[in-house]
């Protein structure tokens, strides 16, 4: 079995707003062991009580705040740096591989389409992805982070989308929802979408993440040429309308 775990997050780059999608997907032994790795990056920085305590969490915003950054360059280390660090670099050894879909708007970008049956370009370009992550004969289910799943339209559109695809013989239509602070794989994709969030804002304090990110990306050589990338840029209209971007920032 394969699993997907997607989050969102959205930042403001003044005059660009981006909102990000963010998937971690591999096969369910792997998020097993990131589940040990995680429990054991906590114990080693913070200590045995919040690695055991399933209230607590590794969230993008605290490991990669300003304060840390503020830290590092004040004190040479900052202990929330180190923690995201080596989780990703973990992930770079493993089979987990990362799915981003960063949109920029002018406003706060959509990520609904206008009717509850359509899926807006957004989660269509990760559900593509996600889809070709999936081996062939194995089976892959798309898990949400609960506030992205409380959007009812989203799991509906995210339905009807797979369900119609005539050649989706691997990944489940029917979107799961769960909880970050129990499923290491949603804290993994959370702390990706903030690192790409961030990154696409013009923050270069996260160059060394952007590229953890990027050198674990999903990638797969297609069959009429060319490869599908795990990280794509949108620039979507405020009728939601989306196009592909090729620069990170506007000239």
């Amino acid at each position: 079995m394969y699993w997907c775990y997607v989050d969102e997050s959205w930042q403001d780059g003044g005059t660009e707003k981006v909102g990000v999608l963010a998937a971690a997907v591999g096969p369910y032994t792997e998020f097993e062991k990131l589940d040990q790795f995680m429990y054991n990056v906590r114990k080693k920085y913070i200590g045995g009580d919040h690695a055991r305590d399933r209230r607590s969490e590794l969230k993008g915003a605290d490991l990669l705040s300003n304060f840390s950054f503020k830290m590092a360059e004040k004190h040479g280390y900052s202990r929330n740096l180190a923690v995201a660090r080596e989780v990703f670099e973990w992930v770079k050894t493993s089979a987990i591989r990362f799915i981003g879909i960063t949109a920029y708007g002018t406003s706060q970008p959509s990520l609904l389409a206008p009717r509850a049956k359509d899926l807006a370009r957004p989660f269509k370009e990760l559900c593509v992805r996600a889809k070709a992550a999936v081996p062939d004969g194995e089976r892959g289910v798309l898990v949400f982070d609960q506030r992205v799943g409380a959007q009812q339209d989203i799991s509906i559109a995210v339905y009807h989308y797979l369900a119609g695809m005539s050649d989706n013989a691997t990944l489940a239509p029917h979107p799961l929802i769960g909880v970050s602070n129990v499923l290491p794989g949603l804290q993994l994709a959370d702390m990706a979408a903030y690192v790409l969030g961030r990154w696409a804002t013009g923050d270069n304090r996260h160059l060394l993440f952007y590229k953890l990110v990027a050198g674990a990306q999903f990638s797969k050589l297609c069959s009429g040429g060319g490869t599908l990338h795990g990280l794509v840029r949108l620039q979507c209209e405020d009728d939601g309308t989306c196009i592909l971007r090729r620069e990170r920032l506007r000239p």
